[in-house]
């Protein structure tokens, strides 16, 4: 019998092209493989709608994961699990967002890939505008991330695969909520 009161979110932190959508893709597959429902709230699809009035100054940056936390809030109100997938760059905010949603119930993943790593992997282009002085404030170059200290999963992206991955965070969901994936 599944855990039937797991309610929470996922939270999967860390640099552009690291892999964070990926494996939000990946875990939002397996649940629906498990019929649990989810809601996935994606960094990039939020800025192209709820927060499309958001720049990316550091009061702007804020913003947008308040926003993010909000939404995940109101889904696991609803009984839905959430997956966000958001750079959210500053430590604060993920506390902020961790003690808005609940400590039981947020898990922060950190999805950890060099900067030199995720320039390879810049599928969107950002990387290469803003090494050529295109685009500012961008995390890792000229805006700060600041990694977690204390995740509840570190993945090296580099390292491990989709899979492996995967299987971390899904052994992070069994350790906090057995059952829920039986």
């Amino acid at each position: 019998m599944k855990n039937k009161n797991a309610v929470f979110t996922i939270w999967l932190t860390g640099l552009s092209g690291s892999g964070k959508t990926t494996l939000a893709n990946a875990l939002g597959e397996k649940f629906k493989e498990k019929n649990i429902n989810y809601f996935c709230i994606d960094g990039d699809i939020l800025r192209a709608s709820l927060c499309k009035d958001l720049g990316f100054s550091e009061a702007d940056r804020k913003e947008n994961v308040r926003r993010a936390s909000c939404l995940a809030k109101m889904m696991n109100d609803q009984g839905q699990i959430a997956i966000v997938s958001l750079i959210s760059p500053y430590k604060e905010d993920r506390e902020t967002a961790r003690e808005s949603i609940g400590e039981k119930n947020f898990i922060e993943i950190f999805i950890d890939c060099s900067y030199e790593e995720c320039a390879k992997r810049d599928r969107k282009g950002l990387y290469k505008k803003a090494e050529d002085g295109l685009l500012f404030e961008f995390t890792g170059k000229d805006s700060q991330y600041e990694a977690p200290e204390n995740p509840a999963v570190h993945i090296k992206t580099s390292e491990v695969d989709v899979s492996t991955s995967l299987g971390m965070i899904i052994s992070e969901i069994d350790r906090r909520f057995p059952l829920f994936l039986s």
